[in-house]
């Protein structure tokens, strides 16, 4: 087997029966370049996912982190709000149409007909 662009010769094997067995030496998996991301890389990277779901998987070995995963998140907190409570009316309707709501926009958008 040959690299298309180059030409170099990266595979060789012989024929048994009109197939090539490839006979690979073990080795052990390598990382060439290696990164211990910061807990709030983490959260970013599965979802924006608890702190405590992050700790488990530092302590199991699944990530690896510089730091702790308490941080601020400002999507999470984002997320989470609510919208905050009218305000308390103190004027109230005393007879029926004594008090009207109603919607006085007007579309931007001039009507053919």
């Amino acid at each position: 087997m040959k690299d298309k662009l180059s030409g170099e010769v990266l595979l060789q094997a012989s024929s048994n029966g009109g197939v090539y067995p490839i006979s690979l030496s073990s080795t052990q998996p390598v990382a060439l370049i290696s990164y211990v991301a910061p807990g709030p890389v983490w959260h970013r990277r599965l979802g924006h996912c608890g702190n405590r779901i992050l700790a488990k998987l530092k302590k199991s070995g699944s990530i690896l982190s510089t730091s702790s995963f308490s941080h601020d998140c400002i999507s999470c907190r984002l997320g989470r709000s609510q919208r905050l409570p009218f305000q308390e009316v103190w004027h109230k309707s005393i007879a029926p149409l004594y008090l009207i709501h109603s919607d006085v926009w007007q579309s931007p958008i001039v009507s053919e007909s």
